[in-house]
């Protein structure tokens, strides 16, 4: 004979949001080169990550003294989540 097995299951809300906590990862800047290459292929250049946006921006305008016809760029922010549930 077999038992029937029960389970209870408990329907919780979430909420997701920006984690401001004092351990929670640092925002990051960053900029990424979008002009083509010769070739047709994206230049691969970025920045390195920032914690302060102005970096990143400087990067852009060494990259364009460099490469004069690399005028179109991206910026890359990353931003920590966190979800919580709701009591």
């Amino acid at each position: 004979m077999t038992v029937p097995i029960r389970r209870t299951f408990r329907f919780v809300d979430w909420t997701l949001r920006p984690d401001h906590d004092p351990d929670a990862p640092p925002l990051t800047y960053a900029f990424r080169c979008l002009a083509l290459k010769d070739d047709d292929t994206e230049c691969d250049a970025r920045s390195s990550p920032s914690n302060d946006p102005t970096e990143p921006q400087t990067w852009a305008f060494t990259h364009l003294r460099e490469h004069p016809g690399h005028t179109s760029y991206a910026e890359v922010i990353e931003r920590p989540w966190v979800m919580w549930e709701e009591a």
